[in-house]
């Protein structure tokens, strides 16, 4: 029976010990038709949205807390191009404090923690073809801080010091300031990135702007980016708008995009766009949901294919 008791207390001991662990997620597939003028559709099965969350702190006392993070980018389908899909801690990943101060964490980051407010679809927003909105990276060796919010306003100031390199001139770094402001249902923020790009010292510049408001049931939302490539001295820049109204466990989605021509040198190209997606989702639950959702990219250069893409998924959230 003593032994029955020990290895019962035993067993417990893991368990009181990961009581301040939280796991969270969002699991989904898609079934995804795509295509491009000219050529025929393809049927893949996609991953549309997926994430595995490990996070946790430990109290250190006087306010103090050390934090941290796992998150893992989850693909439910058989194959992948993408090198970050089932990569463990491939999304953002850190230890750090927390205190009065605000929050110091240092790991796999994304800078740009704002950008993107517009995607709320599923797949594919109006923005999918987008050169320049939500183009924030996530860098492995980067510090961030989080200051304090006061009076609904916040900041954050990240910078990555790179991937190891022999040439320390040529290593690529990258700095990014965030700033929010949120009262109520109405909220604001702005995301500046600039990445080295070469031992030259020219960058690559992302500035976005995002603006929500919630009106009951009716979410609305407007987007601008701007980019410059100073290697190769090109501008371009964008703006979109998108809604969202719920009708009980029915959500109507709808979303535009407008990126305006890039410039090199002054000279303007005809690579300009528009891009609209239109959406319906259904809660079958708090987690659980289903919906259909169809994306479209009109090109103003005749010879570049416009793009369509149409989906059907199901998730949960855990």
């Amino acid at each position: 029976m003593k032994k029955l008791i020990v290895l019962a207390t035993l067993a417990a001991l893991p368990a009181a010990a990961m009581a301040d662990v939280t796991i969270s997620g969002n699991l989904a597939v898609g079934i995804v038709n795509t295509k491009a003028t000219g050529k025929g559709s393809v049927n893949t099965e996609n991953r549309t949205n997926g994430e595995i969350k490990f996070a946790g702190s430990d109290d250190l006392g006087n306010g103090l807390k050390a934090v941290w993070q796992i998150a893992s980018r989850i693909n439910l389908s058989a194959q992948s191009d993408n090198a970050r899909d089932n990569l463990w801690a491939g999304r953002d990943s850190y230890v750090g404090l927390d205190g009065s101060f605000g929050r110091v964490t240092a790991g796999n980051i994304y800078l740009m923690p704002n950008s993107g407010a517009m995607a709320i679809f599923e797949n594919n927003s109006a923005t999918f073809e987008s050169a320049v909105y939500d183009q924030g990276t996530r860098y492995n060796n980067t510090v961030s801080y989080k200051a304090p919010t006061v009076a609904g306003f916040s900041a954050t100031v990240q910078h990555s010091f790179g991937s190891s390199s022999a040439n320390e001139q040529a290593k690529q770094y990258a700095d990014a300031v965030s700033l929010a402001y949120e009262i109520g249902a109405v909220s604001l923020s702005y995301d500046n990135l600039s990445e080295k790009l070469n031992a030259q010292g020219q960058k690559n510049k992302l500035h976005e702007l995002n603006a929500s408001v919630g009106l009951d049931a009716l979410t609305l939302q407007a987007g601008y980016a701007t980019g410059k490539n100073q290697s190769t001295n090109t501008k371009v820049k964008g703006w979109g708008v998108a809604a969202s109204y719920a009708m009980g466990n029915v959500t109507p989605k709808f979303g535009y995009w407008r990126e305006g021509d890039s410039k090199t040198n002054g000279a303007t190209a005809n690579d300009g766009h528009k891009a609209y997606a239109l959406g319906v989702e259904y809660a079958l639950s708090k987690r659980t949901r289903t919906g259909v959702e169809l994306a479209k990219a009109n090109f103003d250069a005749p010879a570049t294919a416009d793009k369509r893409t149409a989906t059907v998924y199901l998730g949960t959230k855990f």
